[in-house]
């Protein structure tokens, strides 16, 4: 009898999977064999390698013929063309969110950039450009939960002006578009970081914030796009910029 797997199941899975390799837990480069994950899922290797194959399908990793998947580091140009639909789909909610957000939702996009900003302030510490790298050397931990604070209350500041946007479908889309490896992306860009760049940051969001509150689509859909814009030129350039570990 032929070994198989129910297509919910299936999806569970690479869900699942995505899941880890979005929260750092399956880096790039990381391996991921059938049999451990069959073991730490408690299933065959049927649906583990039918998730793979989902996966491989969405880009987020690869398989070459008989060898086990491997989780993919994007490239300069997914990165780029990443942001770029990033930004077009992000600037499409902030203009409808205009619209439609509540003075709930005012709200509570308003606590969560005051919580980026203390996140902000906890990641720059005392620290900027190369000694931001010295620290991340030195004090490892301090470094990955200070990014990881930083990337949290980020990610909850969008996603809270998707959701306001009153179109659950796109902001489904915009939550499909910023999985697999993005976040991988933002924790790797994290060290080049300086207060230059922090500060512009907490000075985009402020700016996106007023169009809001002042109910202006056109002028929230451009501070958005570009912020995303800009993001997207300094993701790229600090992973062309990475110094090679050799």
């Amino acid at each position: 009898m032929k070994d198989t797997a129910s297509p919910k199941l299936i999806e569970e899975l690479a869900n699942k999977i995505q899941a880890k390799i979005i929260a750092g837990d399956y880096p790039p480069g990381t391996r991921l064999k059938q049999e451990s994950l069959a073991q730490e899922f408690d299933v065959s290797r049927t649906p583990i390698r039918e998730a793979l194959s989902r996966l491989e399908v969405k880009g987020i990793v690869s398989q070459a013929q008989r060898r086990s998947a491997v989780v993919r580091a994007p490239s300069s140009r997914e990165i780029s063309e990443m942001y770029q639909v990033r930004a077009e789909l992000e600037g499409l909610a902030a203009q409808l969110a205009a619209h439609w957000i509540t003075d709930q939702q005012l709200a509570a996009l308003r606590i969560s950039h005051d919580e980026f900003v203390e996140a902000v302030k906890e990641f720059r510490g005392d620290r900027d450009g190369v000694a931001r790298a010295s620290a991340a050397k030195t004090n490892p931990k301090w470094f990955e939960e200070a990014s990881e604070r930083w990337i949290e209350m980020n990610t909850k500041f969008h996603k809270t002006i998707s959701e306001s946007s009153n179109n659950r479908y796109l902001a489904r889309t915009i939550e499909d578009v910023n999985s697999g490896y993005a976040r991988s992306v933002m924790l790797s860009s994290a060290l080049g970081m300086n207060s230059f760049r922090i500060e512009s940051n907490v000075t985009q969001h402020e700016r996106i914030l007023k169009a809001l509150e002042d109910r202006e689509p056109k002028s929230a859909r451009r501070a958005m796009v570009e912020h995303v814009i800009k993001a997207g030129e300094f993701v790229i350039a600090s992973f062309v910029n990475q110094p090679s570990e050799d």
